[in-house]
């Protein structure tokens, strides 16, 4: 059963199954939580919510369901059976239509390595109005300056934390605060290579956040999201150019 590994309160991804001459195809991302379950099959979660504004899923479409479970990430094929508005909340009723099964991300080579760097938590609101600027998506360029009017209006608490490990598809690292599975973050971190410095800032989301054993402050683990091409190449060059130097300095030749 679901409920034996996903708990109330967990949150999830909805990503739609869409049919082209290839078969079914993953497309845009909806972020939502468990409500609760009706039937060993059927569950209510939230209606999804993008910069404010409710996302009114239709019935009868279709969803791969991916989970945020303390025991790690599982998912699942459903259906949307049904949407209610209950006590100002607009609720789905899902139907899950295969067997729960482990999420495999795609395995990418992870480098132990420290580096002290900045990262924010950031609202729906301002995910939608970045994806948009990155993907030049406004209608002139007087509503792309009050798309950046709105992103500088913004307040940000910047929050210091320590990158433990990095891949091109994540990192892990350590910082004095608690963040929730699903919370969406800005990280902003620099590299020294063979070309110079290079500055990132990626959005990222978090995936695991445990209190650490022994010692003050939190690990936590998150997936980049929405990174460029060339951004994920840069980060995966550096690892390899590291590993490369690291290797060098283990045969006496550095």
């Amino acid at each position: 059963m679901v409920s034996d590994i996903v708990s109330i309160g967990d949150k999830l991804e909805l990503k739609p199954l869409s049919f082209s001459e290839k078969g079914f195809k993953n497309e845009k991302t909806y972020k939502s939580q468990v409500l609760d379950f009706i039937s060993e099959d059927t569950a209510s979660v939230l209606m999804p919510i993008e910069g404010g504004r409710i996302i009114p899923l239709r019935v009868g479409d279709k969803y791969s369901l991916c989970f945020f479970t303390k025991k790690g990430l599982y998912q699942c094929k459903s259906v949307i059976t049904d949407r209610t508005h209950m006590n100002n909340i607009y609720v789905l009723t899902v139907r899950f239509t295969s067997e729960l099964e482990k999420f495999q991300r795609r395995r990418y080579y992870r480098l132990e390595y420290l580096l002290e760097f900045k990262y924010c938590i950031i609202s729906d609101l301002e995910i939608s109005i970045m994806t948009r600027l990155r993907n030049n998506n406004y209608r002139d360029e007087e509503e792309k300056q009050n798309y950046i009017n709105t992103l500088e209006a913004l307040e940000r608490e910047w929050l210091s934390g320590t990158i433990l490990d990095i891949s091109g598809g994540g990192a892990r690292f350590v910082s004095d605060c608690e963040h929730e599975r699903g919370n969406m973050m800005q990280i902003s971190i620099e590299f020294d290579n063979e070309s110079g410095t290079r500055s990132f800032h990626i959005q990222a989301m978090i995936i695991s956040s445990n209190k650490m054993i022994n010692r003050q402050g939190f690990e936590h683990r998150v997936q980049f999201i929405d990174i460029l091409k060339e951004e994920r190449e840069s980060i995966i060059k550096f690892i390899f150019e590291e590993e490369r130097r690291r290797r060098k300095r283990e045969k006496g030749l550095i």
